[in-house]
């Protein structure tokens, strides 16, 4: 049986395509072991696919000097010793980095041991942590066409869950929405983004749209939301959270939302015109970078958030008006039932 470690500690954005990738690794008969932070809550979601995983004490580079510098090289020299002695002790015919800050410590074990590394670059410009990995020899493969550099694109895995479409009356219906009804998605993220939820009521009721929206608000911040909407005299569902994305999606006309690289690889996969306000403290500004390919093919508006007051309800309505949904062809991307298998058959082939 072929073995294989991937690293997709760090954030969702690197777990879950990391997850979904080694489920289909999994199905072919590989034994993988995933690398995830120490403490990781999405622990659980490998219990119960069962698969195996080593935590590691680590967090991301600081950004400033000080005394979390020190902290961060003393972390990081624990976790280089414990991923060589997993390295040399599971013997793994590939490592896989997902692009999260444990993707270094294992691709700088691979190297060690000579073991084939394969990176995976889900956003539009590299990460500090694949950018250092590359000087290991690692083969590079895209999430998103890049701003600049080599590598296939080969997209972002995301769960199969979401690569079918549902009918959008039936899903607003079983949401509690009115399915005859125009509908907006709007969401920031499992925490939320403070920007869209205040700026989404203001913008419908600026714009006069005649709209319902489903919100999506993040960790405690339903019922501040709700109300925003209430006292706008709007028609709102708000939620902390939803699960069933396929739903939340399946129901909107237009998604409003940051742009994340696996938000955007749902967006592809879901066909979803969309209003893209990138996070500003993103390393790198990388979701500017990532928002800036759809606007480019003309998939999404890209609305910065301090321009949110004066352009996010014009935007909305014009996309009401006038879907860009037909030009997702036009990103270069593969089609998302086909992107997961694209890039394990290339892993499988690093692995020869």
């Amino acid at each position: 049986m072929r073995r294989v470690i991937i690293a997709a500690g760090g954030t969702g954005g690197h777990f879950y395509p990391g997850l979904v990738a080694a489920q289909e690794l999994k199905t072919r008969g590989w034994e993988p072991l995933l690398i995830v932070k120490k403490d990781d809550p999405a622990k659980a979601r490998l219990e119960a696919a069962g698969l195996a995983c080593l935590e590691v004490a680590l967090r991301g580079l600081p950004r400033q000097a000080g005394p979390q510098l020190l902290v961060f090289a003393a972390e990081l020299l624990a976790g280089l010793r414990l991923l060589s002695r997993a390295v040399r002790d599971f013997k793994p015919d590939l490592v896989v980095g997902m692009g999260g800050y444990l993707t270094f410590p294992a691709a700088y074990a691979a190297w060690r041991r000579g073991v084939p590394i394969a990176l995976h670059e889900s956003n539009a410009i590299l990460g500090l942590a694949n950018a250092a990995s590359l000087k290991f020899g690692a083969s590079l493969f895209w999430g998103l066409p890049p701003a600049s550099g080599n590598g296939k694109v080969v997209g972002t895995p995301i769960r199969p869950a979401l690569h079918q479409r549902k009918d959008p009356a039936e899903a607003r219906r079983a949401l509690g929405l009115d399915p005859a009804r125009k509908t907006i998605l709007a969401f920031g993220g499992s925490q939320g983004a403070r920007a869209i939820n205040a700026g989404m009521p203001a913008a419908m009721k600026t714009a006069g749209i005649d709209a319902q929206a489903l919100h999506l608000a993040g960790r405690g911040k339903s019922a501040e939301t709700a109300a925003a909407y209430k006292t706008a005299g709007l028609t709102a569902t708000v939620h902390d959270y939803l699960d069933d994305m396929a739903s939340a999606y399946a129901a909107a006309d237009v998604v409003v939302c940051r742009s994340g690289a696996s938000t955007l690889a749902e967006l592809a996969a879901q066909g979803k015109t969309a209003v893209l306000v990138p996070y500003p403290h993103a390393a790198a500004n990388h979701q500017d970078a990532n928002a800036r390919v759809f606007a480019r093919a003309g998939t999404a508006i890209r609305i910065n958030e301090t321009e949110l007051a004066d352009r996010l309800g014009p935007a909305i309505a014009d996309l009401l008006q006038s879907p860009t949904a037909t030009k997702f062809g036009t990103l270069g991307l593969p089609p998302a039932e086909k992107t997961t298998a694209l890039f394990v058959d290339a892993l499988e082939r690093l692995a020869l």
